[in-house]
C-alpha cells in the first residue's frame, strides 16, 4: 500500500511541475484623482511585461481586439467626454496583423473623467483587452474594476 501512495505522489509531482502558469503580461491598477467641482479622473493603468503590447482603443476592423472600458449603468455619475489614453506607444504597420495599428509597451494609462452625483459611492465596470508579443496573442481578457468614493 505504501508503494501506491509513493507512486501517486510521484505522478502528481510530475504533473504539478509540468503545469504552466497562465501568462499574465498585463497587470491593471485603478485609482481615482480628484479634479475639483465634483469631478474625478478615473485612472486605469496597465503595466505591460517586456516584449508584450496592449492595443489602443482606436483600431480598425479585422485586427486585434481594441482595449475597451465598459461602465455598469448607474445614475450616480456622468461620463464626461471620451476615455483618453497615454503611454509609450508604437504606431505603424503590424506584421502579425498586416495592418496599421497603435499599441502600447511598458505602460498605458487610460483616463475617464466623471461628474459625481449626490452620494456617489462607487463606479464599477470592466476592461476588455488583448495582448500580443512578436509571435503570439493571448485571448481577449476582461478584468472587472470598482472605484470607491467616500462621502
Amino acid at each position: 500500500m505504501k508503494k501506491s501512495y509513493t507512486t501517486l505522489f510521484f505522478v502528481l509531482s510530475i504533473l504539478a511541475a509540468g503545469a504552466q502558469p497562465a501568462e499574465t503580461p498585463v497587470q491593471w491598477s485603478f485609482t481615482v484623482k480628484e479634479a475639483g467641482e465634483g469631478q474625478f479622473d478615473l485612472l486605469f493603468t496597465a503595466d505591460i511585461a517586456p516584449g508584450w503590447y496592449l492595443y489602443s482603443q482606436h483600431l480598425g476592423e479585422d485586427g486585434p481586439i481594441p482595449t475597451t472600458i465598459g461602465f455598469y449603468e448607474s445614475g450616480d455619475y456622468e461620463l464626461l467626454g471620451a476615455t483618453e489614453e497615454d503611454g509609450p506607444k508604437v504606431e505603424g504597420m503590424d506584421d502579425l496583423f498586416g495592418m496599421y495599428i497603435t499599441k502600447y509597451k511598458k505602460q498605458a494609462v487610460f483616463t475617464q473623467r466623471i461628474k459625481a452625483g449626490e452620494g456617489l459611492q462607487k463606479v464599477a465596470g470592466y476592461v476588455e483587452f488583448m495582448t500580443c508579443d512578436e509571435e503570439k496573442c493571448l485571448p481577449p481578457t476582461e478584468v472587472e474594476f470598482t472605484f470607491s468614493f467616500k462621502e
